[in-house]
């Protein structure tokens, strides 16, 4: 486990590490699936969304990363726990990240944790050696 919970007044803010943007990106599905109460048994029925995200920096597309995320987990009435294969490179107009989102059903009797919006607040993502990523979720 690469990531913390860091401490916030109101929400839930986290850092992750990678030694890649893309590990680092992928830390963040880990925090978000354990923060809601990720059900990660393989028993569980899954579900996948292929995402395909453009943005001019990093910090707009982790925002855009965490909200598709958080819809897909609204939608589907699932935990997103894995985000296989995905790859970010610069663009010419900022950067492209593709992955597929993987997810298991919630269970009807079990609750989790209700995520409402990622923020661009205290939102970070820096690389130098080690990629590192910081943001705050509404909860």
């Amino acid at each position: 486990m690469t990531y913390e919970i860091l401490d916030h007044p109101a929400d839930v803010k986290f850092r992750t590490h990678g030694a890649t943007v893309e590990e680092a990106f992928s830390e963040v599905v880990t925090t978000v699936s354990d923060l809601v109460g990720g059900v990660t048994n393989s028993h569980h029925q899954t579900t996948t969304r292929q995402i395909d995200l453009e943005a001019r920096n990093l910090e707009a597309l982790l925002f855009d990363f965490l909200n598709q995320i958080i819809l897909f987990q609204d939608l589907e009435d699932a935990v997103v726990t894995q985000a296989p294969n995905l790859d970010i490179e610069e663009t010419d107009n900022g950067y492209r990240l593709s992955a597929v989102l993987q997810a298991n059903r919630i269970p009807p009797d079990q609750a989790l944790l209700d995520l409402k919006a990622p923020t661009y607040s205290q939102m970070m993502v820096s690389g130098n050696g080690e990629w590192t990523i910081e943001a705050v979720i509404d909860v």
